[in-house]
């Protein structure tokens, strides 16, 4: 009788890896087949067989390579709240908190992202750090009232502080050019708006148009020449404007150039540190 049930048992149990074995869509296939794409950064296909995989059997490990998958592919709010999933009663809670974080920080909503941290009902205690860091760096990067400095600087390293002080200042003191101060200068003389600027060039050539045209016009005139006369004096109120025009543009392109070069050297420096994230992944 042992014997017998022995025997049924080893055959079903051979039956079953037969059956997984050609069964391609079983859910054992379907976690092998998603962890095979996971590791080969296939991350999108890897989140469709984790999907179909979790609706057979719950696992937390697996849940944390979905939302991590969604991370990985710039699906930041489905990343978030499959992260969230894993808060209660997971061994994974702490992990899954700061990608939480992490997925919202890269929603590029930064005021939405301190709302959460000052709320604190997320917050994960071993990575505490970590997430008061991202607090830190997204001042850099909105138009938000700057913290004091020493408490923007608070959650980093040493090593890393005098870069992230520069940062600051550069941001709390931007070398913009003003838009006022450039008309006000080009009014009074023109082309010295553009100077201001930068735009040494274009200032001088302005600056050289328009008294070439002012003096044509008052040699006609002087000389009764109407015609002439009215036509350079057009043309001076014409260079005469656009260069005012022209400062005004300047100005504005200056400064966005300036915001636009900050930001960029700002991304490219924590994207290089990986945002002084730990490396988590299962």
């Amino acid at each position: 009788m042992v014997f017998l049930f022995t025997f049924f048992s080893a055959q079903i149990s051979f039956a079953q890896q037969d059956s997984d074995s050609t069964n391609y869509f079983s859910p054992n296939n379907r976690l092998k087949f998603g962890s095979y794409l996971y590791k080969d950064k296939d991350y999108l296909r890897a989140a469709e067989e984790f999907k179909e995989y979790l609706k057979f059997s719950y696992d937390d490990t697996v849940q944390f390579k979905l939302a991590n998958s969604f991370l990985k592919i710039g699906r930041y709010t489905e990343a978030s709240d499959n992260f969230k999933t894993l808060f209660l009663g997971s061994s994974l809670s702490e992990e899954s908190r700061l990608m939480f974080f992490e997925s919202n920080f890269f929603l590029n909503d930064y005021n939405f992202f301190r709302t959460l941290t000052e709320k604190e009902i997320y917050l994960t205690e071993k990575y505490s750090r970590e997430v008061d860091r991202l607090n830190s760096i997204t001042y850099l990067f909105d138009n938000a009232k700057l913290p004091d400095e020493n408490l923007l600087l608070k959650p980093f390293s040493d090593s890393a502080k005098s870069q992230i002080s520069a940062f600051f200042l550069e941001k709390k003191f931007p070398k913009y050019r003003s838009v006022t101060t450039a008309v006000l200068l080009s009014t009074v003389i023109p082309g010295a708006g553009k100077i201001y600027t930068g735009e040494i060039g274009d200032g001088i050539t302005a600056f050289v148009a328009t008294a070439l045209s002012v003096y044509l016009s008052y040699n006609n005139f002087k000389n009764d020449h109407q015609f002439r006369g009215w036509l350079f004096a057009g043309l001076t109120a014409f260079f005469y404007g656009g260069n005012i025009y022209g400062s005004a543009a300047s100005a504005q392109i200056y400064s966005a150039r300036i915001r636009f070069n900050f930001e960029s050297e700002v991304k490219l420096y924590f994207e290089q540190r990986n945002y002084f994230l730990p490396r988590i992944d299962y």
